[in-house]
């Protein structure tokens, strides 16, 4: 069996490469947490392109090959995407890693392969929310969901270009695609400052504490106060690009957002809760995808026997730290 040429660590992207094999095997995910699944070569070496950096720093598990007879093989050329998630910030930096390559093997594709999440039925949520933004960003492809193990004829296997943490400002050619494919679909459409509110979400836990005072502070400041879960994906796209500056806790929504961002915007990023190299890592990918100017605003205050679970309540924060480094940065 071949040596593998191009590492996959978490603590960095390997360069961009496609691998082309013939008759690949493509194994669903196992139950876990390791969301175990992948992709085989025909002659039954596994292929370290096809894991996924997930949260913690790990990469999802390596899988046994299939020991039940695989059906005849898929017909035609398709690009293996990877796993696909049904909670949207995953989704964004573990189902949309490796669809770069679209662009430059768009021609040769009949379609797209996503391993859906153990027991969750990915074609709910494309029908429901996220078909539409797939298939901008694969260029209207055909997706095969794996949920068996299935042998393609040609599977093109792209590394991965995208990722949380150490695999968060992305490769170059990974934020060009992307961005590129966004402007040229989607049209800036709204004002130019936008505050990205949490405070209508249905758990609490989620929101960011007191935020009824930040929004009435930034409406004030001229600010429309935009709820994302109530848009469609493409609606906040078109939001993100019109804005020259942005304000919100942090969240999924500045994952999107760094997608669309004019070039050099202006983002005051707030601190929600005790997760800094999470915080951290929004400020890296705004920073590399738009070279937006990132003002990080740290009011968490500090855990003491009163502070709320991260599953009960939202974290603390003092809101006269918000006001204050807001105002200092500019911004209101």
């Amino acid at each position: 069996m071949m040596a593998d040429p191009v590492p996959v660590m978490p603590e960095r992207l390997p360069p961009p490469v496609v691998e082309r094999l013939q008759m690949a095997l493509v194994m669903p995910m196992e139950p876990g947490p390791d969301c175990t699944c992948g992709v085989f070569r025909a002659d039954g070496a596994f292929r370290p392109l096809s894991r996924t950096l997930l949260s913690g720093a790990r990469l999802s598990g390596v899988p046994e090959m299939a020991e039940t007879p695989v059906a005849e093989a898929v017909p035609g050329r398709w690009l293996f995407a990877g796993i696909g998630r049904h909670h949207f910030g995953h989704l964004l930096v573990e189902t949309l890693i490796r669809l770069w390559a679209v662009g430059p093997y768009r021609d040769e594709l009949d379609g797209i392969v996503i391993i859906p999440k153990h027991e969750m039925d990915f074609s709910v949520a494309l029908a429901r929310r996220y078909g539409p933004f797939l298939k901008l960003l694969s260029d209207d492809l055909p997706i095969h969901i794996a949920e068996y193990p299935t042998r393609f004829e040609t599977l093109l296997l792209p590394s991965p270009g995208f990722g949380p943490l150490g695999w968060i400002a992305g490769t170059e050619i990974f934020r060009s695609e992307i961005r590129d494919r966004i402007a040229r679909h989607i049209r800036p459409d709204g004002p130019e400052k936008l505050y990205i509110s949490r405070s209508a979400l249905r758990q609490h836990e989620k929101r960011v504490h007191d935020e009824e005072r930040i929004e009435a502070l930034l409406a004030r400041a001229g600010y429309e106060i935009f709820h994302p879960q109530d848009h469609s994906i493409e609606e906040q796209l078109s939001r993100y690009m019109a804005a020259n500056t942005i304000i919100g806790g942090d969240g999924s929504a500045f994952h999107l957002a760094a997608f669309a961002l004019p070039q050099g915007a202006r983002v005051g990023l707030i601190q929600r809760r005790h997760r800094p190299k999470v915080f951290d890592a929004f400020t890296e990918q705004l920073e590399a995808f738009a070279d937006a100017q990132v003002h990080t605003v740290r009011p968490v205050l500090p855990k003491t026997d009163a502070t709320p679970h991260p599953s009960e309540a939202a974290t603390p924060i003092d809101f006269e730290v918000v006001a204050a480094e807001l105002a200092d940065a500019g911004l209101v």
